[in-house]
């Protein structure tokens, strides 16, 4: 009896879990003819929809960079739909999104603090981080005559 009762629960557990595959409705791919250019999108039954797309910025010049953008849609497991976009480059990425959380405002009591600092004079520091070089010492002018060994020349 135990045996059977484990064996369901396993069964509801793993249905949450495993759903069977979305099949795909649409699918472009596009690779292009020219490095770093392509395009691809699909859409499925389930209702997601993706596309992606890449190409060169400054093509040619030594600053050339590859570009990527892109978008998801989807529907959540609550019923919410979705959705994230990105663009990625030489500055990074960006990301966007509906379901991503974003930071709460700044309370007013900070703001003003932080309105204040930028009014005050700005001080110069000392860069401790530098290594300035050691005085020079003076030479010593120590006899080499054996005889006179541990004095010292004076001029």
């Amino acid at each position: 009896m135990r045996i059977l009762l484990i064996a369901g629960l396993l069964s509801v557990t793993s249905a949450q879990y495993f759903r069977e595959p979305e099949k795909v409705i649409s699918d472009s791919r596009n690779v292009g003819d020219r490095l770093g250019k392509y395009s691809v999108a699909y859409e499925t039954d389930g209702g997601i929809l993706s596309k992606e797309f890449g190409s060169r910025k400054y093509e040619g010049t030594p600053d050339e960079a590859q570009l990527i953008q892109g978008s998801v849609q989807y529907i959540s497991p609550e019923g919410e739909s979705v959705s994230l976009s990105w663009t990625a480059d030489e500055f990074g990425s960006q990301i966007v999104g509906s379901h991503i959380p974003t930071p709460p405002p700044i309370p007013p009591e900070i703001q003003r603090a932080l309105e204040w600092l930028k009014k005050q004079p700005s001080t110069t520091e000392e860069n401790y981080d530098e290594v300035t070089p050691a005085p020079k010492e003076e030479k010593n002018n120590i006899v080499k005559d054996p005889k006179l060994r541990n004095q010292i020349r004076r001029n």
